[in-house]
Parts: C-alpha cells; sequence; structure tokens
C-alpha cells in the first residue's frame, strides 16, 4: 500500500518532466547536435595551433643549438615544446568525443528532422 502510494505521487511528476522534454524537443536537439559540432571544430583548431607551437619549439631548440640563447630561449622551448604535446593532446580527444558523439545521436539527430514545430 506504501508503494502504491509512492508510485501514485511520482507519476504527476514525471508526466511533467516528460511533457517538457516533448515541447522543447526540436530545440534540445538542435542545441545537441551545435554542442557536438564544437567538439570537432575545438579539435581542429586545437591541431591547428598544435603545429604552430611545434614550429615555435623547434626555433627555440635550434637557437639553444646554435648558441644564440636569449634570456628566456629555454624557457620558450620548453613551454612550447608542452604546450605542442598538450594541444595535439586536446585535440585528438576533441575529435574521438565529436566522433562518438555523433556516432551515439545519430538517430536521435535524424528523428529531429521529423518532429513538427
Amino acid at each position: 500500500m506504501v508503494m502504491k502510494n509512492m508510485e501514485d505521487e511520482e507519476l504527476p511528476e514525471l508526466k511533467a518532466v516528460y511533457d517538457e522534454l516533448w515541447s522543447d524537443a526540436r530545440t534540445m536537439i538542435k542545441d545537441m547536435k551545435k554542442s557536438i559540432d564544437l567538439y570537432s571544430f575545438t579539435g581542429f583548431i586545437s591541431l591547428v595551433l598544435s603545429v604552430i607551437m611545434i614550429g615555435s619549439a623547434f626555433d627555440n631548440w635550434n637557437k639553444i643549438l646554435t648558441g644564440t640563447i636569449g634570456t628566456f630561449t629555454y624557457l620558450y622551448a620548453i613551454v612550447a615544446t608542452l604546450g605542442s604535446v598538450l594541444y595535439i593532446y586536446f585535440g585528438v580527444r576533441s575529435i574521438y568525443w565529436y566522433n562518438k558523439l555523433k556516432n551515439r545521436y545519430v538517430k536521435l539527430i535524424k528523428l529531429e528532422k521529423t518532429i513538427k514545430d
């Protein structure tokens, strides 16, 4: 009897949640798709920036090896090397999540086109 009362109390709340989800379904799916696409953009930008940082690191390491060292050349070389590795990791990781989420929600994104306004 106690279980029946708890279920009766939860049903209206659950129905309210479903009604809200249904009324905003199209907007939520569009927002989700844009968020997933952002992973792709972020990954691409991170990989482009990693190439720039690798060039900077090579330039600074070349200065160190040729003996034309400035005050902060060691610091720049180390930071550019570590930064480029982090950018590569972040870029690859972002693209991985883009692909994972895109494949996970492909049916839902296709379903969005069938939902009427």
